[in-house]
């Protein structure tokens, strides 16, 4: 009984090891912006700072599986714009504090090891699903384009531009300024655009035949 438990106590640790081997973690810091009944489509409107962290767990050369949260402030003024709507509707300005959290997968266009090679690089897309802290239905659908590059074979950093459907149209505080009842068009998105820095603990090469696959 003693040797099977520190058989198991062997096989789990090794398990560990070898997951760690393909582990990063780092933190993003950024930018954030949101759509909706009061922007409608202007990029980069009033702006807010984003940070948080990422964990990224590299299947192999092609996916990798990561999990994000981000806290931000998410803000907008229907002063600020002249649209009809905001006539017919009269918004109020807002400012929510927001946490965000993701499960993603990313597919690297280019074959891409986070240690075997300085300077190695890809750019890549991400999708998956996520949470919204200020929703009466929290469920968000991320997907975004971003690059990453090995700058030594345990620190790798990049950018990425990616965004959030939302599935309420409540972020605002307007809902159906439109009087359009559309799941597509009426809920509120917003949208995060940084850089990342991701640090790997165990700094030896992975040679394992499975990973290249």
């Amino acid at each position: 009984m003693k040797n099977i438990f520190v058989l198991l106590i062997f096989v789990f640790s090794f398990t560990l090891i070898e997951a760690q081997r393909k582990d990063n973690i780092g933190i993003f810091a950024g930018t954030s912006y949101y759509y909706g009944d009061i922007n409608p489509d202007r990029l980069f409107y009033s702006p807010g700072l984003a940070i948080g962290g990422i964990f990224r767990y590299n299947i192999n050369k092609r996916y990798a599986f990561r999990l994000n949260g981000y806290f931000t402030s998410l803000s907008g003024d229907p002063n600020d714009f002249s649209d009809v709507v905001h006539v017919i509707t009269p918004s109020k300005a807002f400012n929510n504090n927001i946490f965000d959290a993701a499960c993603q997968i990313e597919f690297n266009f280019f074959p891409y090891v986070p240690t075997v090679k300085k300077w190695d690089y890809t750019t890549y897309i991400s999708g998956g699903i996520g949470y919204l802290s200020v929703s009466n239905i929290p469920i968000t659908i991320p997907f975004g384009i971003g690059f990453k590059l090995n700058v030594t074979n345990t620190i790798c950093t990049g950018f990425e531009w990616s965004f959030r459907k939302t599935f309420n149209d409540l972020i605002d505080g307007t809902e159906n300024a439109t009087n359009i009842n559309s799941i597509i068009h009426n809920n509120d998105w917003y949208s995060f655009l940084g850089i990342f820095v991701t640090y790997r603990f165990f700094n030896y090469t992975i040679d394992c035949p499975a990973y290249d696959e």
